[in-house]
C-alpha cells in the first residue's frame, strides 16, 4: 500500500529523528514491541529506517503473565511482525507477581528481560515506543510527587540502563498520528485493558491531562511546549554542572572522586546539587537517587563545612566523607554486595558495577577455566595488599580498595586489574587486565553538552 503524504512526513520525520539519536548507525538494533499502537508503529517506521540505513532488527515481545491472554497476544504480535519481515523473540516475566505496583513492577522486569537478552545478542541500542502523551503523563506524574526541574522535564530520548543504551524517537509524536499511520498501512494493533483501570496511577493522570488540554487556550501542543521550556532550562543547568565537574572533580582512576569543598559551596544551589548526584551516581554504581535524599545530603554537608567538623555518610551505593577541605566520594558496598561477572570464553572486556570497564590485555592467550569478576572485599584487599598487586603510589583507603574488581578462581584471587598507567606493557599476570574507570561516563565534555 502506497503511503499518503502524512506518512511520509511521519516517516521523514522519524528518519530525523533516528539520525540525531544515531549518527553512527550499528549493525543491529532491538526494538520492544508489546503489540500496542505505538510500539507497533515503532516497528514499522524502524523497519522503514533500517531498510534506508542498512541496520538490521530484532523485535522483542514480553509474556508478562499479568492476564490470561497475555501469553496469545505475544504470540500475536510475532505473527504480525513476522508478515513485516522482522524477527521476533518473545520473552517470558515468570514472576513472583506482585499484589500491588504491578504496572511498576512489570515495566522493571521487562527492561530487565530484554536489557538482557540484548547484551547476550551483542546488541547496544533498544528502541522503546514511549510517545507524546507518554511523555506529558509523565511529566503530570512527577509534578504531583513534588519533584524537580530535572524531574519535571520528563523522559530523555536517550538513557543507558543495565549497560544498553535506550532511545525514544517517538517522543515528539502524538499517539493519533501513530494510528492514523498505522491506519494507513493497514497494520492492527492490540488496545491493553490495563490502560482503562482506574486504579492504576497512569489512567487516573490520562484523565487530568484531558482535562488540562480542556482548558481554554489550553491542548496538548502548548503542554508539550512547556514541557520543551523546562527540558531546556533542565538542559542549561545540566551543562553548568558538566563544567563544574570537568574543571574542579580529580579522578583517580581506582574509583573515587575528589572536590574542593570551596569550590562546591561557591556554586548555586541547584547546580551543587546535580554535580553532587552525578558524583555519588559515578562512584556508587549508577543508582538513582531521590532529589530530597541528596537535598538533605546537601545540607548536612554544608552544616559540616560551615563547623569545620569532619562528615561521612552513606547515599546511593555511594561513600562520601570530608576531611582536608576535599568532599572524597568512592563505593559504598552496601547490604546487597557487587556484583560477581563470569569471564566467558571469546568475551575480551567486562562492564562491572557500572563503574569500571576491564579490558583482556592478552585475548588471544588462553584463560583459566571458571574465573570471575568480583569485590576484593576485606580478605582480597588485604591480600591485594600483602601479595603487592596494588602499586604502592596509589594510596586508598580500606573502603575503596576492597570495592575494587579482582579476578577470582573460586576463592583465589589471581589478579587485579590496573589502571593503564601502572601496566608496564607486560601482559601476563597481574598486568593481564586493564581497568578503566567510568566517571561521568554520560556526561560529554565542552559546552555541547
Amino acid at each position: 500500500m502506497k503511503s499518503s503524504h502524512n506518512a511520509d512526513k511521519l516517516l521523514n520525520a522519524f528518519a530525523a529523528e533516528m539520525t540525531a539519536l544515531l549518527p553512527l548507525p550499528p549493525a543491529r538494533v532491538a526494538i520492544a514491541v508489546s503489540g500496542g499502537s505505538d510500539s507497533m508503529a515503532l516497528a514499522l517506521l524502524t523497519q522503514e529506517w533500517a531498510r534506508r540505513a542498512g541496520v538490521a532488527l530484532l523485535a522483542f515481545s514480553v509474556d508478562h503473565g499479568l492476564r490470561p491472554e497475555a501469553a496469545a497476544e505475544a504470540r500475536q504480535v510475532r505473527d504480525w511482525l513476522a508478515m513485516a519481515g522482522i524477527e521476533t523473540v518473545i520473552l517470558t516475566w515468570t514472576g513472583p507477581h506482585p499484589q500491588s505496583g504491578v504496572q511498576q513492577a512489570a515495566r522493571e522486569a521487562r527492561y530487565a528481560l530484554m536489557t538482557t537478552e540484548c547484551r547476550a545478542r551483542g546488541i547496544s541500542h533498544l528502541l522503546l515506543g514511549h510517545q507524546l502523551e507518554d511523555q506529558l503523563e509523565t511529566f503530570l506524574m512527577r509534578l504531583s510527587k513534588g519533584s524537580g526541574l530535572e524531574g519535571l522535564a520528563a523522559m530523555e530520548p536517550a538513557r543507558e540502563r543495565n549497560g544498553i543504551k535506550l532511545l525514544r524517537p517517538l517522543l515528539g509524536i502524538p499517539r493519533e498520528q501513530l494510528r492514523q499511520y498505522l491506519q494507513q498501512c493497514g497494520q492492527d494493533w492490540i488496545d491493553d485493558p490495563g490502560n482503562d483501570n482506574p486504579g492504576f496511577t497512569r489512567t487516573r493522570v490520562g484523565g487530568i491531562l484531558a482535562a488540562l488540554q480542556a482548558l481554554p487556550g489550553s491542548g496538548q501542543d502548548s503542554i508539550a511546549l512547556a514541557l520543551a521550556r523546562l527540558q531546556r532550562a533542565d538542559d542549561s543547568l545540566e551543562q553548568l554542572a558538566a563544567q563544574f565537574l570537568w574543571a574542579e572533580a580529580e579522578i583517580d582512576p581506582f574509583g573515587a572522586i575528589k572536590i574542593a569543598d570551596a569550590a562546591l559551596c561557591a556554586l548555586p544551589e541547584e547546580i551543587a546539587l546535580r554535580a553532587l548526584a552525578a558524583s555519588l551516581r559515578a562512584v556508587g554504581g549508577g543508582a538513582h537517587i531521590r532529589l530530597a535524599a541528596v537535598e538533605d545530603l546537601y545540607q548536612r554537608m554544608q552544616a559540616s563545612e560551615a563547623a569545620g567538623a569532619a562528615m561521612s555518610a552513606t547515599l546511593g551505593g555511594a561513600y562520601v566523607t570530608r576531611k582536608n577541605h576535599h568532599w572524597y566520594f568512592c563505593r559504598e558496598t552496601g547490604r546487597q554486595g557487587l556484583p560477581e561477572v563470569p569471564l566467558q570464553d571469546g568475551e575480551t572486556g567486562w562492564s562491572w558495577d557500572q563503574r569500571f570497564y576491564i579490558h583482556d590485555l592478552a585475548p588471544s592467550r588462553e584463560r583459566s577455566d571458571n574465573l570471575t569478576l568480583r569485590a576484593l572485599g576485606p580478605a582480597g584487599g588485604r591480600e591485594a595488599v600483602r601479595r603487592a598487586l596494588l602499586p604502592a603510589e596509589a594510596a586508598m583507603t580500606a573502603k575503596q580498595r576492597n570495592s575494587l574488581p579482582g579476578v577470582w578462581r573460586g576463592d583465589h584471587l589471581l589478579a587485579v586489574p590496573l589502571p593503564s598507567r601502572y601496566i608496564s606493557g607486560e601482559t601476563s599476570g597481574n598486568q593481564r587486565f586493564r581497568l578503566d574507570f567510568r566517571a561521568f561516563y554520560w556526561i560529554p565534555r565542552g559546552n555541547s553538552c
